[in-house]
């Protein structure tokens, strides 16, 4: 019933209604930085293993060529929400402190799309056009307690930072060969808030007397800002050489993030004593969100049996650092002339990583009901001497399990994985408490290590997605 008029609309009626649809996608609260495999029900439940040929209304943002075959012809839907449950542990080696963990609550954050699929057009076996809305695979809030250990490198966070996509995606075949190319023009938007502690007292803080909890003489900085639209693209090729085998691969470049925005600063009593303040509050985020380059090899091993196996490189010795960078902020007080605020920088080093995805599916019950399962490796892109509580995805194994059941021709997928991330012993840490500058001919505060310690960290996932392929429902809807 549907599809007869869907069969009616012009070319241009169909761009109008995913313009439209566009809108109605909410806005997704997601971390910039390291990130998890994956975004999309049916790749977490396969370990990750999604880049060969992928069949959502996602395949955008793994690899568009996917958009062009024979299952995503005519209108479809996807509708995708997960949920991330972070558990971080942090233990101090510095004496006289205790354990802290994270206490933000489970993460959800939606995806979705729309698409159309023409079929045959000229040379063309299957033109697909789609818009969807989606961001990176990690964790957009933390919360750490105001007077814990790892308080002058992490208090809270709350990141924001969608892709907002527009596809095209082509195939041509001959015999059991076929090739199929996608582009996906994508725009970043992303918002960035954080706090931390700063030592504003004279001297080190943790110098043998065992005080890195006494608070008193903390200041806070609360950042806040937020990006334009900062263009990028995802390009992907996906090629069958033979009947049951696909090979893909994509491409994503990287982005360079500037956020301008605030740096509000929340004396400590000994400052406010010498009525220091600061004269403004502009400033600018910066930091790199890595170039990743996806591909995998599809076998349909049997007509109910699917296996995939992926490997990702992503390029994250890109982001050395993130800086937040301060615009004519001057320190003044009753003591001395106003002194500049430098740029905050807390340097990384991170590292270029690499996983292995393996994922298969099974159906169960020919298009009724198919079972899938994945495992994957994946190195971490931070150096030991770098760990800290703000991106704790180091070296991990995952295993994930799914489903897909079919509805009045809609899908329904869900989607479990748990993340097993190594624990972390450092001893040899660089990250820095950050601190006030020095004011007149009062004493300079000293940065003192505050990164070593125990890591702990875990992962767990849940996604659910409902995918409609409008021409399949039965007309009962």
């Amino acid at each position: 019933m549907f599809q007869h008029v869907f069969d009616r609309l012009s070319f241009r009626q169909c761009l109008g209604f995913l313009a439209g649809s566009a809108l109605l996608l909410p806005s997704l609260a997601l971390a910039a930085g390291m990130e998890y495999p994956d975004n999309g029900t049916i790749a977490i439940g396969r370990g990750g293993a999604n880049a060969a040929n992928p069949e959502d209304g996602l395949a955008f943002q793994y690899n568009p060529a996917g958009l062009a075959q024979v299952l995503q012809r005519g209108w479809h839907l996807t509708i995708d929400t997960r949920w991330a449950a972070q558990q971080t542990k942090f233990t101090s080696a510095t004496p006289g402190t205790t354990a802290i963990e994270n206490a933000a609550p489970p993460f959800m954050a939606p995806s979705g799309s729309v698409s159309y699929g023409f079929g045959q057009v000229g040379p063309l076996s299957d033109l697909t056009i789609a818009l969807g809305a989606t961001g990176p695979s990690a964790i957009g809030k933390s919360r750490y307690p105001a007077d814990g250990a790892q308080r002058y490198a992490l208090d809270a966070t709350d990141y924001f930072i969608g892709y907002y996509s527009a596809a095209i995606a082509a195939g041509w075949k001959r015999g059991d060969f076929s090739a199929r190319l996608g582009f996906t023009g994508q725009l970043v938007q992303g918002t960035a808030t954080f706090t931390q502690a700063v030592w504003s007292g004279f001297g080190t803080y943790d110098s043998g007397k065992n005080t890195v909890t006494d608070t008193k003489n903390d200041s806070t900085a609360t950042f806040s800002g937020s990006s334009g639209l900062i263009p990028t693209c995802v390009v992907g090729l996906s090629v069958s050489p033979v009947r049951d085998i696909d090979i893909g691969l994509s491409y994503r470049p990287r982005i360079d993030f500037d956020a301008p925005g605030t740096l509000n600063i929340g004396l400590s009593p000994a400052a406010a004593a010498i009525n220091a303040k600061t004269d403004s509050n502009s400033a600018s985020l910066k930091l790199s969100l890595a170039a990743m380059l996806r591909g995998g090899v599809a076998w349909r091993v049997t007509p109910r049996v699917r296996l995939e196996l992926d490997g990702v490189w992503e390029q994250w010795s890109s982001m050395k650092e993130i800086r937040i960078v301060t615009h004519n902020i001057n320190i003044t007080s009753g003591i001395a002339n106003p002194v500049p605020l430098p740029d905050v920088v807390f340097p990384h080093n991170m590292q270029d990583t690499m996983s292995v995805r393996l994922g298969g599916d099974v159906t169960v019950v020919d298009e009724r009901l198919t079972v899938r399962a994945g495992y994957a490796y994946e190195t971490s892109a931070i150096p030991s001497a770098y760990v800290n509580v703000d991106f704790p995805n180091w070296q991990r194994h995952i295993a994930s399990i799914g489903a897909s059941l079919r509805l009045w021709g809609a899908w329904l997928d869900v989607a479990y994985a748990h993340h097993f991330v190594q624990t972390q012993h450092v001893t040899d840490s660089q990250v820095m408490s950050q601190v006030s500058p020095k004011i007149g001919g009062m004493p300079a505060s000293v940065p003192s290590v505050v990164g070593n310690g125990t890591y702990e960290s875990a992962l767990d996932l849940f996604s659910v997605s409902l995918r409609i392929p409008f021409g399949d429902l039965h007309s009962a809807l």
